[in-house]
């Protein structure tokens, strides 16, 4: 168990990522040790960002701005940013990722039919015809299209798989697991309680993205669904049926969860005697 500054968590190299405004701190799960420390100055409020692991990298979402950064496994960072973002404009919840190749990713903007190609030896960032992907791989193509209803909260290495909040005209807090081969959701159930679609960490609302949040977290972990509320962790089977709960402590809640293995799940949670520090630790979910 490690007991760090309140910040946002991820997993990189299988090892543990705190990220502060100050910094970003790689540390040890086993000993609670620093491994490694970044100086990157972020906004004051973390709030608004998002984290996903791809490839033995991070990359890191302003909700705000849409600017990305990729951290890899030295803690070497890159500062990508987009073209043609207008301030007053909804800005995605997360990209999405697909290989193209060993050094380059197709991106996915999630807010049309915006794709942009990222080259890892450089970090240069160029447009990308959305024919060619719907040449190349017209599953992902379909993605933004048949996730138009969907919060997505977790996505497997490659965008093969999509842990989503699903909320049409008809239902409001559904779980789904989309398919991205067979371009069709293959699991849907109701969440154990209501979903609202406000920030999971101040349940706001703000002008970048209305309606885009999901006041969970969650992530795919083997056979097995993870759904982070913020003051109760369920385990399910893709059929709905809750496996294992666990409870914050009393004047506490959950500040993050990520994938850390086929057995395990990192999770953050807050000090009740400390707001601003948190306890981030391994929970088996077996």
């Amino acid at each position: 168990m490690i007991h760090t500054t309140k910040g946002l968590i991820g997993v990189l190299n299988k090892n543990s990522i705190t990220i502060t405004s100050k910094n970003i701190i790689k540390w040890s799960l086993e000993d609670a040790s620093i491994i490694q420390t970044l100086n990157h100055t972020f906004k004051e409020n973390l709030d608004n960002y998002d984290v996903r692991e791809k490839d033995g990298r991070l990359f890191i979402t302003d909700l705000q701005t849409a600017d990305l950064y990729c951290v890899e496994g030295n803690l070497n960072i890159h500062k990508i940013v987009f073209k043609d973002r207008y301030e007053d404009r909804k800005v995605p919840k997360t990209y999405l990722f697909k290989n193209l190749n060993f050094e380059d990713i197709i991106i996915e903007t999630r807010d049309g039919n915006s794709f942009y190609l990222l080259n890892l030896k450089d970090f240069k960032l160029t447009e990308y015809s959305s024919i060619l992907v719907l040449k190349n791989m017209p599953s992902f193509r379909s993605v933004y299209r048949n996730l138009a209803f969907s919060n997505t909260l977790y996505i497997t290495n490659d965008s093969e798989m999509i842990l989503c909040h699903y909320h049409n005209y008809e239902t409001k807090s559904d779980i789904c697991i989309y398919d991205s081969s067979e371009e069709k959701m293959i699991i849907q159930f109701e969440a154990p309680e209501t979903i609202d679609r406000v920030n999971f960490y101040n349940n706001l609302i703000d002008k970048y993205n209305t309606g885009a949040y999901s006041n969970i977290k969650g992530c795919l972990v083997a056979d097995k669904i993870v759904l982070c509320y913020q003051h109760m962790l369920y385990v399910l089977d893709y059929e709905g049926n809750v496996l294992r709960t666990r409870p914050v402590k009393e004047n506490s809640r959950y500040w993050g969860l990520e994938k850390l293995n086929e057995n395990q799940v990192l999770v953050a949670e807050l000090d009740p005697n400390d707001p601003e520090k948190m306890f981030v630790f391994e929970y088996d979910i077996l």
